[in-house]
């Protein structure tokens, strides 16, 4: 987001749902959206708490790139220019984190 001295721009990044519960083997997903019309991408994070980030991959109009490591644990799917979904495959006590989705151009 970008601020200008004669007025101020409003950016909105938000992640759908807040908090969410799943059984072993089920899968979860998770929905982002923005409205920066600059941006045409979203990436996704897997934050551990003493562990740190891990970037997971991103989504770029119609390329869907998972990092190698998250290649058959996770489905990417949207644009990135609007909307992006992250979905994990068989949920496991591993995947117990906070996921952040970032806007990016």
């Amino acid at each position: 987001c970008v601020f200008f001295s004669t007025g101020s721009g409003v950016c909105s990044v938000s992640q759908t749902p807040p908090d969410l519960i799943k059984n072993l083997n089920e899968i979860a997903e998770i929905k982002c959206a923005h409205n920066v019309s600059s941006y045409n991408q979203i990436l996704w994070y897997k934050h551990i708490q003493d562990t740190g980030f891990t970037f997971m991959g991103y989504i770029y109009a119609t390329s869907l790139k998972p990092e190698a490591e998250f290649e058959t644990k996770i489905k990417l799917s949207g644009d990135g220019s609007k909307n992006g979904s992250l979905t994990i495959n068989s949920v496991s006590v591993n995947d117990s984190a906070v996921y952040y989705c970032a806007a990016y151009y």
